[in-house]
């Protein structure tokens, strides 16, 4: 079955998600010891999508890192 395009959506569990953060920061934390500033802005802008979408934004929330 051929697909269009990507999905409207696309639904991640707590788990999952959890550690695709984790996985951007570990990367937002390499690139910001080296002269790659745009792809470090990239990332910080995925990384804080991420984080607000989990509530990790708001008082209280936090993830442990």
């Amino acid at each position: 079955m051929a697909l269009n395009g990507p999905p409207d959506a696309v639904a991640y569990g707590l788990e999952e998600a959890l550690e695709l953060l984790a996985a951007l920061e570990d990367a937002r934390d390499a690139l910001s010891g080296s002269d790659h500033l745009a792809v470090l802005a990239q990332v910080e802008h995925q990384v804080a999508l991420l984080s607000r979408k989990l509530g990790f934004d708001q008082p209280g929330g936090g993830h442990g890192r």
